[in-house]
């Protein structure tokens, strides 16, 4: 069956039409989701609730009409209702809290310390390849804009945001692997 075939599908109940619509579409909505999310199991849980909800809605939904943006606007609501509802409210005054912020700064910094997570980010960066190297030199060394970064690698802006979310990942891991899970 095409995609307008399944779409008419499950607009009349058939939940293995709808099954196979998910199967094409989970990993662009888990995508949209991941780069906009801190965690990976709350981009999954709100990749599966975009899903309950485009089969609750697929009545409304117009044949002919582009499925992907259907469905990735129901989970741009969803989680702009969920970043709303997980907003973190600020504690105490401005003053306080960097108080508190220069208290653990201080607590943890050691010129040691630093000297030993930038000689460790340098092997790690030397890890990566050669692709990745230039995209972290582009973005964080050269600080070009994502939008030029986009246009000059010829991608588009989520796939962007993803690679240097696992470069950053990657880095991350490759640091803490290094020291033993003791950064600054």
């Amino acid at each position: 069956m095409d995609e307008n075939q399944l779409i008419l599908a499950s607009r009349e109940g058939d939940l293995e039409a709808f099954s196979e619509l998910v199967k094409a579409y989970q990993g662009n909505v888990r995508a949209c989701l991941a780069v906009r999310l801190n965690s990976p199991f709350e981009s999954d849980d709100l990749a599966q609730e975009t899903f309950i909800v485009a089969f609750r809605k697929i009545k409304d939904f117009e044949p002919g009409r582009p499925f992907g943006p259907w469905l990735r606007s129901i989970a741009f609501n969803l989680l702009r209702n969920f970043l709303a509802k997980h907003r973190a409210e600020p504690v105490g005054h401005s003053e306080e809290l960097a108080l508190l912020v220069d208290q653990h700064i201080g607590a943890g910094y050691s010129e040691k310390n630093e000297l030993n997570t930038l000689q460790t980010l340098r092997e790690c960066m030397g890890k990566l390849d050669d692709s990745m190297r230039q995209l972290v030199e582009l973005r964080y060394h050269e600080d070009m804009p994502l939008s030029e970064l986009t246009r000059t690698l010829n991608i588009n802006h989520s796939t962007l945001t993803m690679r240097l979310h696992r470069i950053r990942l990657a880095l991350k891991q490759c640091i803490e692997n290094t020291l033993g899970g003791v950064t600054t």
